[in-house]
């Protein structure tokens, strides 16, 4: 019988932790993608085919924004919030912008007419990129330290949040799981255990959380509601850890042992729990909030 019920409880804790893997390895991505309509959406699709920001990839339907009438598309939420924030730093991307503008533009005009009209916007774009060099050249000189220096280093260090989340919530689960075996077989092998794991995913639950926020940018609310979730839910994963440390050291007192430990036991859980919902929420920013449908 006592064979049956540590088959049983290992069984559960990895049913439950399982998924918590597997649904947090979807984060493992540099951009963070989401499938939701952006708040603007043209039946006509966009006249690019490449991100005008991440040159290298294909747009996503899913990702557009208007600038001058015409319909932008983007790879990821990220290149299209990068877009709006300065569209000039991106237009020698587009050459075929400056193309369709001047086609709309030629609607209604006679020949002569569009001809003269259509020099004259290829000489404004062309003093317009010109001032756009000149000026970007400027702001980088009189304040490159503070936007090259700490905030390129600040999301740099962000890139590495994917990577630093895999071992907390490895030695997190695996914390999990040593508790529960300790509970059906009453052996110190698996307390230590126990105790060592959730030490460990304290410290690194404090670099993952700290880069995520490098990565996602310090925001209460986020343009994209999946990223504020997950944002969330992994610093209250975090704290979970943290006062799991906590209570897991005043369950050593003899005094408040016994009620400690099982206040220990329910962080614990909770926090292992946790980790599934906030690992959904990080592959939805990748694959989109269906990522697991049959």
């Amino acid at each position: 019988m006592q064979s049956m019920n540590i088959l049983l409880t290992v069984s559960a804790i990895a049913a439950l932790a399982f998924p918590s893997i597997a649904i947090a390895q979807d984060t493992h991505d540099e951009h963070s993608h989401v499938t939701e309509t952006s708040s603007f959406d043209s039946p006509l699709g966009p006249i690019n085919s490449m991100c005008p920001v991440t040159t290298d990839e294909v747009v996503d339907p899913a990702f557009q924004t208007e600038y001058e009438g015409q319909v932008i598309g983007f790879c990821c939420r990220k290149c299209r919030t990068r877009f709006e924030e300065n569209p000039e730093s991106y237009l020698a991307e587009l050459p075929m912008l400056l193309t369709v503008s001047m086609l709309s533009q030629d609607i209604g005009h006679d020949e002569g007419d569009s001809h003269s009209h259509d020099s004259s916007m290829v000489d404004d774009h062309e003093d317009s990129f010109s001032h756009d060099d000149s000026e970007e050249h400027d702001h980088a000189t009189d304040h490159g330290i503070n936007e090259s220096g700490l905030a390129r280093l600040i999301s740099w260090l962000g890139k590495f949040h994917p990577a630093a989340t895999h071992l907390p919530i490895g030695m997190l689960i695996g914390g999990g799981l040593a508790e529960g075996l300790l509970i059906m077989t009453k052996k110190e092998i698996f307390r230590n255990a126990s105790a060592f794991c959730v030490v460990v995913a304290s410290i690194g639950a404090i670099t993952a959380v700290s880069l995520g926020w490098f990565n996602g940018g310090f925001a209460i609310v986020d343009d994209q509601w999946p990223q504020t979730v997950h944002r969330w839910l992994g610093t209250v994963t975090a704290a979970f850890t943290f006062l799991s440390v906590f209570l897991l050291i005043l369950s050593a007192k003899s005094t408040v042992k016994q009620s400690m430990r099982i206040w220990y036991r329910i962080t614990l859980f909770s926090a292992v729990g946790l980790i599934g919902a906030t690992g959904f929420f990080g592959g939805a920013l990748v694959y989109g909030m269906n990522h697991y449908a049959w």
